[in-house]
């Protein structure tokens, strides 16, 4: 599910392929993406997000996991958290703080998500793997999950 929801956010980043230097936010239910932001600002993407999600402005119900590309830090996770989100996802690194308070408020963070690899934090029996990517030269060991 994680790598068809990565594949399926490739088709969101427009402002990104043709300008870069934005950031790009989603709510998502599984592998779907249900509403998609892209602002300058990590904080202002995730904040649009949160407003669209109280308001009712967007068909969110159900979501699941969010996703960003800024890094997972603690704000991001308190933010999350508020939202009602148990899962946060990003192609960046994370923080302690941010490792610190998922662990405090149950959300599983899944960082440094491109391709078929990643690193998944908090994810004890919450973390189905369905496919293991074949080792690349180079590649750490696996950790169990």
């Amino acid at each position: 599910m994680l790598y068809a929801l990565l594949e399926n956010l490739g088709a969101h980043n427009e402002t990104y392929r043709s300008a870069g230097a934005v950031h790009g936010c989603a709510l998502c239910r599984q592998d779907t993406v249900l509403d998609f932001v892209e602002d300058v600002g990590r904080h202002n993407a995730v904040d649009t997000l949160a407003g669209r999600q109280w308001l009712g402005e967007s068909d969110t119900a159900g979501a699941d996991i969010f996703y960003t590309t800024g890094r997972l830090t603690s704000e991001m996770v308190i933010k999350v958290a508020q939202m009602g989100i148990g899962v946060l996802v990003s192609r960046s690194g994370v923080t302690q703080k941010g490792v610190e308070l998922a662990e405090r408020f149950g959300v599983m963070l899944v960082a440094r998500a491109k391709g078929r690899h990643f690193q998944a934090i908090h994810a004890h029996r919450r973390l189905e793997l369905d496919a293991i990517p074949a080792r690349r030269p180079g590649d750490r060991q696996r950790v169990k999950a």
